[in-house]
């Protein structure tokens, strides 16, 4: 008997746990881990590395050597006599070169500034995206809580519907109300079944798109945790200015611009510098080898020790290019270049604007809110009262179905605003405290 209960017991536990219960938290840890997204920015960072270190390369010498085998047959001359001959002719060359920039209009240090830049833009990127995703998660999670809740509602409401419409057929049957009261609680029945399919057909799309941001299946089932809300948790929305002005200055995005108009101006002096001279240093070393079919004596032939001394090259060159015309080519990578560092400068406008309106329209979102929760509440609190008192009249005979129906739409409008302002002003209190650099807590 024990061991009956206790595989009961376990297999309860097992069905319990099937569904995975998440907290925003739990939520955010797993995005952060997994999000696709967020794993290309740390794939771009990675690559932002290696060249930002590769660039130092270009302030050493490049040191390349070369070796070369022809075959030749008919007349030709001789390398080691130096006279024609008819025969097939096996070289062996081989050299060895380094070259190094003295000066190249400074072209490897502003190189090395920009992939360095480059570097510093992509961890901050990575500071974007983690924002990005870690609002939409939010906006999510919330969705998910709202839609749970009005659903729940939607069916109560139609489970009242239902309960109306029982009590109307019996009416009718009796002779007390006409057939059309019946079909317009029908009507009404129809609506709420309307909206009920509605709303859980966006809490499917809005489950798919929290588990695509976390990148977890979609066949696994998740219950997300709602989380306690408490009235004294209301942000001070007092000075939006000073708000709007301490988003702006902590806020990844606008950073991002701030830097890549640094990493455009470094680009116009890369630019620039196709206009200065390039001097650089060049040293060769090499030697051959020759063999032909006339020289099958060991005595014809002259030892390779003696060939490769006789033939050995050393080369050491100074290499002075002067740009002077470049078919416009510098002329036109110069105003570019400017070009797109004024661009950069009015992205960074663009940036600090766009900001400036989201902040900003999140605190007027959070007053909106606060307000309309309060009214919504004291609505909610009266228009039930109302539908009570009128559903009573309704089985009493004293009113119809369509005073009826006004009632209680009018209530399921006041439940819904009701539940929606709870949702938005958790939503928008999070959301200032996160801009204002606060971990985005539900």
């Amino acid at each position: 008997m024990k061991k009956s209960i206790l595989i009961l017991l376990l297999t309860l536990t097992s069905s319990a746990f099937a569904q995975d219960l998440l907290t925003f938290k739990d939520c955010l840890d797993l995005a952060m881990k997994n999000n696709l997204d967020l794993k290309s920015a740390y794939n771009d960072q990675q690559i932002a590395k290696v060249q930002y270190r590769t660039s130092y390369g270009k302030l050493l010498p490049n040191v390349f050597g070369s070796i070369d085998n022809k075959n030749s047959w008919g007349r030709e001359i001789d390398p080691n006599s130096n006279l024609f001959v008819n025969t097939d002719i096996k070289t062996y060359v081989g050299y060895m070169n380094a070259t190094y920039n003295l000066f190249a209009g400074f072209t490897a240090i502003n190189n090395i500034k920009r992939n360095k830049q480059e570097y510093k833009i992509s961890q901050v990127n990575i500071q974007k995206v983690q924002n990005q995703i870690t609002i939409e998660l939010a906006q999510r999670f919330i969705t998910i809580l709202y839609l749970q809740e009005i659903i729940a509602a939607n069916e109560k409401q139609i489970e009242s519907s239902q309960k109306q419409l029982e009590i109307a057929e019996l009416k009718f049957a009796a002779g007390s109300i006409a057939e059309s009261e019946v079909f317009k609680i029908k009507s009404q029945k129809a609506t709420e079944e309307l909206n009920l399919l509605t709303n859980q057909n966006r809490l499917t799309d809005n489950m798919v798109n929290i588990k695509q941001l976390m990148n977890l299946p979609l066949e696994k089932e998740i219950v997300l945790v709602k989380p306690i809300f408490q009235l004294d948790q209301n942000v001070d929305v007092s000075n939006p200015y000073d708000i709007i002005h301490q988003a702006i200055e902590i806020n990844p995005s606008v950073s991002l611009t701030k830097m890549r108009e640094k990493s455009a101006r470094t680009s116009l002096a890369i630019a620039r510098g196709g206009r200065l001279p390039v001097l650089s240093l060049r040293a060769q070393y090499g030697s051959q080898y020759t063999k032909t079919d006339y020289q099958d004596d060991e005595q014809d032939l002259l030892p390779i020790e003696d060939q490769l001394r006789n033939n050995e090259v050393n080369i050491f060159r100074v290499n002075l290019i002067v740009p002077i015309f470049s078919q416009l080519d510098n002329r036109a990578k110069i105003k570019t270049a400017k070009i797109q560092y004024q661009q950069s400068k009015i992205d960074t406008q663009i940036k600090r604007n766009e900001l400036s309106k989201e902040v900003m329209q999140a605190i007027t979102d959070t007053k909106t809110s606060i307000k309309k929760k309060e009214a919504s509440s004291i609505a909610y609190d009266f228009l039930q009262k109302s539908y009570e008192a009128d559903a009573l009249k309704f089985e009493m005979g004293k009113i119809n179905i369509g005073e009826l129906n006004f009632t209680k739409t009018n209530l399921n409008n006041s439940e819904a605003q009701l539940i929606q302002s709870k949702y938005e002003l958790m939503f928008n209190n999070a959301l200032i405290k996160f801009y204002l650099g606060e971990k985005f807590n539900l």
